[in-house]
């Protein structure tokens, strides 16, 4: 059974038609992409899919579960986490602070536990900690845990705030242009990086416009043009199919992957 399913959604804005009657299906473990020319929809369906706007009609469905409409921090809590694509950390906070605070999501002590200090709180917030610098680790940022967010690289901020939606231990993870502003060095470590997610067992959607990174990364592709889904397949399928090329006419032959 896939582990999420968007069928026949449709957005609109007013006589505006973002999102027309797309359908998707990501199975567990997958690295699944969605691309498409500038003002093809792709921001509005992940918005819809990970409920920060609902959709005009269709469904979307996380593990079986009905969930369009529903609330984004709920939607998170389900296991349906989404990163964005502006940089969303806590700059004047260490990295393993800002991971930690990825972690409360999850937390079962109170604010009360909290507040005064009692063991169990005590015990969780070590935890977190632990678990923080594991996943900080993991991603390549264990030099860095004890630096202030403001004083990470391009690069370095990208992970971290992977790595705060990491701590709220997501079972799909939405990524928005993962790879945007990188240099090839930082790409080349960035797509190691999902890949490394992927193989903690988090599934992956993720909206990119980098084609050389998403024809190396991505187990399936879907393209959409004008909010219509125009192709969906394989990395080698969509690079030969006749309707993605007619749509990327008159841009670079490597938006593509050719």
């Amino acid at each position: 059974m896939s582990i999420l399913a968007v069928e026949r959604v449709t957005r609109r804005f007013g006589g505006l038609v973002a999102v027309n009657d797309v359908s998707l299906a990501v199975e567990p473990g997958m690295i699944f992409t969605v691309i498409g020319p500038n003002g093809a929809g792709k921001s509005t369906l992940f918005k819809v899919i990970a409920g920060f706007l609902a959709p005009t009609s269709g469904t979307v469905r996380f593990a079986g579960e009905t969930i369009s409409g529903l609330k984004p921090h709920i939607i998170a809590r389900k296991g349906l986490v989404r990163t964005f694509q502006e940089t969303t950390v806590f700059k004047e906070m260490t990295a393993l602070e800002n991971v930690v605070i990825g972690h409360h999501m999850r937390a079962r002590s109170g604010d009360l536990g909290v507040l005064f200090g009692l063991p169990a709180a005590r015990a969780e917030e070590a935890r977190f900690r632990e678990t923080a610098a594991e996943i900080l680790t993991y991603l390549g940022l264990g030099h860095v845990l004890h630096e202030r967010a403001r004083n990470l690289p391009h690069g370095y901020l990208r992970a971290l705030g992977i790595a705060l939606a990491l701590a709220s231990e997501p079972r799909v993870l939405l990524l928005d242009e993962p790879f945007a502003g990188m240099n090839p060095e930082e790409t080349d470590q960035a797509v190691r990086m999902v890949r490394g997610i992927r193989d903690r067992g988090v599934t992956v959607l993720l909206v990119e416009h980098d084609m050389s990174a998403v024809m190396r990364i991505s187990d399936r592709i879907l393209v959409l043009n004008f909010g219509n889904r125009i192709a969906e397949g394989t990395p080698a399928e969509i690079q030969s199919d006749p309707a993605v090329i007619d749509a990327y006419l008159g841009q670079a032959d490597d938006m593509v992957g050719l």
